[in-house]
């Protein structure tokens, strides 16, 4: 089994410091997979006894061990993507040599940054957003502007599309959220405890949760129905995510829900031009 769905398997059944260490192996993969116990117990801030018994708990014979599994789960997705991401550029009559290294380098990760994207959960995603009678968008902090960008896109294909704001602004209008209702969490690390609450409140009024977030171990993993998630880089000096590759994804499914419900969506939009009309 590959690494992170190892990790993702057994997370439930850890202790509470293991999944510390599981949290910020899987947010920090590919910068920690070389640590030794010793390095990687004082980046999660535990000791180098824990580290390795984390190790044991995952079922492995030792921390070596271990990290040689981490090594091989990066190694192999690298290869998949870079077969994938290559086809695609010889599509377009471009080839390896023809690019500038720095523009390949992006492509990959671009690759990567949708590596635990579910093509069929993101159907049923798809399928959520267009058949309940309401959406609501929650999505504060380094969430709220990839939250504003799904507010303007979704208001433009279909009718009811709503955002939140802060708790103590408009927590009565959640009365409207309910089961004919889906309730869209955009939340990135560190996260926002609004957002939790917010979602909380919601989930309470049987509002379908569809959450956007960048790790398989966030606080919505249990009030979540459908997930999208990305697997994004965070500049630790700046203190920034980029989420860019969140903001690509978007347009790709707005053309998808176009595509699948061109006729819905078109009649929105021309009673939508009917009533700005009579409204001038």
């Amino acid at each position: 089994m590959d690494f992170i769905n190892l990790v993702k398997d057994k997370f439930e059944s850890l202790s509470k410091s293991h999944k510390k260490i599981a949290k910020y192996i899987i947010d920090n993969f590919e910068q920690v997979i070389f640590d030794t116990a010793s390095e990687l117990s004082k980046k999660v801030s535990v000791s180098e006894v824990t580290v390795i018994r984390f190790a044991y708990a995952l079922g492995f014979e030792s921390f070596s061990h271990m990290r040689k599994a981490m090594e091989k789960s990066v190694v192999d997705n690298a290869e998949s993507l870079d077969v994938s991401i290559g086809k695609g550029l010889f599509m377009n009559g471009l080839s390896d040599m023809e690019m500038d290294e720095h523009i390949r380098k992006q492509t990959l990760q671009l690759g990567k940054s949708y590596q635990n994207i579910d093509y069929e959960e993101f159907k049923k995603i798809c399928e959520v957003l267009m058949s309940k009678k309401r959406i609501l968008i929650i999505g504060f902090m380094d969430s709220f502007g990839t939250a504003s960008e799904l507010l303007h896109l979704l208001d433009g294909i279909r009718s009811r599309v709503y955002f939140s704001k802060l708790m103590y602004e408009n927590a009565y209008t959640f009365e409207d959220i309910d089961e004919d209702s889906a309730t869209i969490v955009v939340s990135f690390t560190p996260h926002y405890k609004y957002t939790k609450e917010q979602a909380e409140i919601v989930k309470r009024n049987k509002s379908t949760i569809i959450t956007i977030t960048d790790s398989f171990i966030n606080p919505f993993k249990d009030l979540s129905d459908h997930s999208l998630i990305f697997n994004l880089r965070r500049n630790e000096q700046l203190g920034v995510i980029d989420t860019s590759p969140v903001i690509s994804f978007i347009f790709f499914m707005m053309n998808y829900l176009y595509e699948n419900y061109k006729g819905e969506i078109d009649e929105f939009k021309k009673n939508k031009i009917r009533y700005e009309e009579y409204i001038d």
